[in-house]
């Protein structure tokens, strides 16, 4: 039996709120990798700082390519995306 889901998309299916878990463990990641060793942050008001401005960049990117999310969904940004089924 064949499915038309691949190994992300079986990833992506635990939600929350309807946004993918997978995906916002995996960015918060970035943004802590980047935040370590590229800016080196020590404090945490410089971490709460740089991880809002982190989910802003995401957001904007997403706009710019026009690429539906739950979030942007959430904010008004674009139309609700189709979700995909992985039976």
């Amino acid at each position: 039996m064949s499915s038309n889901c691949s190994f992300i998309d079986k990833l992506r299916e635990p939600k929350i709120a309807k946004m993918s878990i997978f995906d916002w463990v995996t960015s918060l990641f970035g943004a802590w990798l980047i935040g370590t060793y590229i800016l080196r942050l020590s404090r945490s008001i410089y971490w709460l700082l740089w991880i809002i401005l982190w989910i802003i960049i995401g957001i904007i990117a997403h706009v710019m390519t026009k690429v539906p999310t739950m979030l942007g969904f959430y904010l008004g940004l674009n139309e609700e995306p189709q979700r995909k089924s992985c039976d």
